[in-house]
């Protein structure tokens, strides 16, 4: 049987790339890992994995790894993980216009953007395409508005993609994703709020929740990466995979509640620092 080709991006060190470059290999898949800066993923090259450079945000970067697959493949490739990524966690009144773009650019057009590129190498294999969304996609969560946004976009944008690639057999999946242990806010800067915030008298308990602290109970990446492999693989994947910490409460509360659940629900954890706002 002719192996099968797997390429990951953001596939750096302690994040969900790598756990799933690694189980991808473990399923003895061929599997190129990218990240930005090569000695991130010098690990998965000790490994037997091939390491590829390639920032998504990057047009000529793009065109490179692209090329670099299709010589070492034949022109094909079986399967593209969509994972980079980060988080912009603020008030929304407190964000600028620089910071949502950037954040615009990395999860949601450099998504496009590489799946454009390599979707001659998907068709040529009727291959799967696989984001990384979140639940945060789905619920309003406070102080990131803008992440949620972009999650929310590329939820739509995977539906779009599994309707107009139909016809040439590729497949796409959306992995909504609840908690996962990951380096995700370790690898952000710490955010504070601005001193003319009208949320500063809040900012000792906004600013936990802004730097991730909030995060307890949250699903082994390796857990994750099993499950989310194990569906691609299969010949009739689910296309909306919920998987994570909390994602399948999301999904009943988004299936079976009423229309304005999420301000009832959300409007709590607001209302609980509301005192302090009048100060």
């Amino acid at each position: 049987m002719v192996q099968k080709t797997v390429l990951i991006t953001g596939s750096s060190e302690g994040g969900i790339g790598d756990a799933l470059a690694k189980e991808f290999h473990k399923k003895g898949l061929r599997v190129f890992a990218t990240a930005r800066n090569l000695t991130k993923v010098q690990h998965l090259k000790n490994m037997g994995l091939e390491v590829l450079k390639l920032d998504v945000v990057d047009d000529a970067s793009i065109k490179e790894a692209v090329e670099e697959v299709k010589t070492r493949t034949g022109g094909k490739l079986d399967f593209l993980v969509n994972n980079s990524g980060r988080g912009y966690s603020l008030p929304l009144l407190d964000t600028t216009r620089e910071g949502a773009r950037d954040l615009f650019d990395l999860n949601v057009f450099a998504l496009i953007a590489v799946t454009q590129a390599f979707a001659p190498l998907l068709i040529a294999s009727k291959g799967t395409i696989i984001n990384i969304g979140s639940i945060a996609g789905v619920s309003p969560m406070p102080w990131q508005g803008y992440y949620n946004a972009t999650k929310a976009a590329v939820a739509a944008l995977s539906n779009n993609l599994r309707i107009e690639l139909s016809p040439f057999g590729v497949k796409v999946i959306n992995v909504i994703t609840g908690g996962v242990k990951t380096k995700f806010f370790d690898n952000l800067p710490t955010q504070h709020l601005p001193s003319n915030s009208i949320y500063a008298p809040a900012s000792e308990e906004i600013e936990f929740v802004l730097n991730g602290s909030f995060v307890k109970s949250a699903m082994d990446v390796d857990r994750y990466a099993k499950s989310v492999v194990a569906n691609a693989l299969k010949s009739k994947p689910k296309v909306h995979h919920w998987e994570g910490s909390d994602a399948w409460t999301i999904w009943a509360v988004s299936a079976f509640g009423w229309s304005t659940i999420w301000v009832s629900r959300l409007n709590c954890r607001v209302c609980s620092i509301a005192d302090l706002y009048r100060t």
